[in-house]
């Protein structure tokens, strides 16, 4: 199977390994390809499915052995590479309903899309999120703002 074109080899890298993060109970956030053939960086960015409940490091290295082994039968990557497994981070962009779902009561910076309209950012606590919307406290303001209208939004950090 190798050889495919690198535009859509993080797709198939996330087809093989969502069967792997759904059965450990794991969200796989992202996949992430850099590198050359032959010298790739594969990396999962993976989050425990309850929000609020972290990965331990047996989960994240049976997601890792996992993931590999299937990587090697399929032959899916030209070359040799390196797997990492590693957890999103406080800075990780939030995109998806499960992010901000994940972050109400934090203060985040939201920025919508060009088309959006004004104002194109805002900050604020957020209080719900939902598969359509994520809803802000700004300053005295409730604001609801619709995930198409959203391309993403990040945590303010308390330092």
């Amino acid at each position: 199977m190798a050889g495919h074109d690198d535009e859509t080899l993080p797709a198939r890298v996330r087809d093989l390994a969502v069967p792997f993060a759904e059965e450990l109970e794991i969200d796989l956030v992202d996949v992430e390809i850099a590198g050359s053939k032959g010298r790739r960086v594969v990396k999962l960015v993976a989050d425990a499915t309850e929000p609020g409940a972290g990965l331990d490091v047996d989960t994240i290295a049976s997601l890792a052995r996992k993931v590999g082994h299937e990587l090697d039968e399929v032959d899916l990557i030209a070359g040799a590479y390196t797997l990492e497994v590693t957890s999103p981070g406080a800075t990780r962009p939030l995109r998806r309903p499960r992010d901000f779902v994940r972050n109400v009561g934090r203060e985040i910076d939201l920025l919508r899309t060009e088309d959006a309209g004004e104002p194109r950012t805002m900050r604020g606590e957020v209080v719900d999120a939902d598969d359509t919307a994520v809803t802000l406290t700004v300053g005295s303001d409730t604001v609801r703002v619709p995930l198409a209208e959203v391309d993403h939004g990040k945590v303010v950090l308390p330092w």
